[in-house]
């Protein structure tokens, strides 16, 4: 698949259609009674499966009202840009990037509640970076490129900005979550393939070793107890949701019944870890515990693609569910109340359709992005019409990527003025907590 412009350099392309975009392939627009459909195939555990991803309703109302247990920051986006965000620590504070990876200005960013969006700085000669993750310290991680590589990045509380580097014999690296302790886990990529890596204050960085007979591995999260989640698998095959309690020892934690393939996003300090799996009736959010193994997360209505992005202290997992005719949103999940739709539980009158949850701290607080419904309107959908290629990075082939949080964005990050579907970012805070 052709990534954009060559403004990005093929490495860094290369490297994040390998990391970031398992799930991604082509994808159709379709305009139908009132709703923007986005169809999209979703590739996990090498299984693809068509389905409608993202359903956003153009002209209707928002919900009728519902118990209003959050309230909603609108975190706002710099200037002419999109963005995406990483993380939330304990404190409120988010980080995320602002722009596009396909085009260049590209920046990590942190949010604090009161104040504006700052933007990080990038390597010497850089044109990207992002922010994926931040402890409760305040440090920060994720990636920059430099010299036509993409490196991994430690933004520390004390304004040092220092590279990471990459394992023996590798040219990129991307860091990916981040521990009180500071130690850092993502990946590193060369000639070989990805491998995910441990990188410490003392020990540098270390590679983390695969499932026998891998030659695919990303580590996506560190708890404050130094366990790790991530995949391991084939880079075109299955893959398989794994822990490392050391850099030496791999445990594969399985897969529900059923299913081929499955991939862990994030864990907390009880050693939970939720993911995704896949099979034959779609995409399935679970919880792992060492007691009980993998249980189903369940889904809104009789979705068929559910995805568990987060994890508190408290058990409470946060991600994305289709819903009743396809559509996307954003949810939340608890042992004792299971999966709820996080529209039910926002200020009926905020308009705002939330898409997906991608983290949560253990106050509660909730990093969620979606759209206002006012933001629908025919001029811009007439704009669509048959699909003009020269609105999306790839050109005539029509196509889009699908974000590492599960949306699948045709919009061109440079013509937002085109795009009815541009995600806005929200923090939901509980009412009362």
């Amino acid at each position: 698949m052709k990534f954009g412009r060559d403004v990005v350099s093929i490495d860094l392309r290369q490297y994040l259609l390998q990391t970031e975009p398992k799930f991604l392939c082509r994808g159709e627009l379709a305009f139908t009674s009132g709703t923007l459909w986005i169809l999209a195939c979703i590739k996990l555990a090498g299984r693809s499966i068509l389905f409608s991803l993202l359903a956003l309703p153009c002209f209707t109302t928002a919900a009728l009202a519902q118990p209003d247990q959050y309230s909603i920051i609108d975190l706002g986006t710099t200037p002419n840009r999109s963005g995406m965000p990483g993380g939330v620590n304990n404190s409120g504070l988010i980080v995320g990037r602002s722009g596009s990876v396909f085009n260049t200005e590209t920046r990590g960013f942190v949010w604090k509640s009161g104040a504006q969006i700052q933007l990080l700085a990038s390597l010497p000669g850089g044109d990207f970076s992002e922010a994926a993750g931040i402890n409760d310290l305040g440090d920060i991680i994720g990636s920059s490129n430099t010299n036509a590589h993409l490196r991994a990045l430690l933004w520390t509380r004390n304004g040092e900005v220092r590279e990471l580097g990459a394992l023996p014999g590798d040219s990129g690296s991307r860091a990916r979550s981040i521990n009180k302790a500071g130690e850092v886990v993502g990946s590193s990529m060369g000639p070989n393939g990805v491998s995910a890596f441990l990188w410490t204050q003392r020990e540098a960085m270390q590679r983390l070793a695969p499932l026998a007979g891998s030659d695919f591995s990303e580590a996506t999260a560190i708890n404050n107890a130094g366990v790790i989640a991530g995949t391991s698998g084939l880079a075109h095959g299955d893959h398989r949701a794994v822990l490392w309690e050391n850099p030496a020892i791999i445990r594969a934690l399985g897969n529900p019944p059923g299913d081929s393939g499955s991939e862990s996003y994030a864990i907390n300090d009880l050693g939970q870890v939720v993911g995704a799996s896949s099979g034959p009736s779609g995409v399935h959010a679970w919880i792992w515990t060492n007691k009980d193994g993998m249980r189903s997360l369940g889904s809104l209505g009789a979705g068929d693609f559910i995805m568990a992005l987060g994890v508190n202290n408290l058990g409470q997992v946060v991600g994305i569910s289709t819903a009743a005719l396809g559509a996307s949103h954003a949810f939340i999940w608890t042992a004792s109340g299971g999966m709820r739709d996080l529209n039910d539980l926002i200020p009926a009158a905020s308009r705002i359709l939330l898409v997906s949850a991608v983290g949560i701290n253990d106050r509660g607080q909730i990093l969620a992005y979606g759209s206002e419904h006012d933001a629908f309107n025919h001029d811009a959908l007439d704009l669509f019409g048959p699909i003009r290629p020269e609105l999306y990075e790839s050109g005539a082939t029509g196509r889009g990527r699908l974000s590492e949080q599960g949306v699948y964005i045709f919009c061109h990050p440079s013509k937002d003025s085109f795009c009815p579907c541009r995600p806005l970012y929200y923090l939901l805070t509980p009412k009362g907590g």
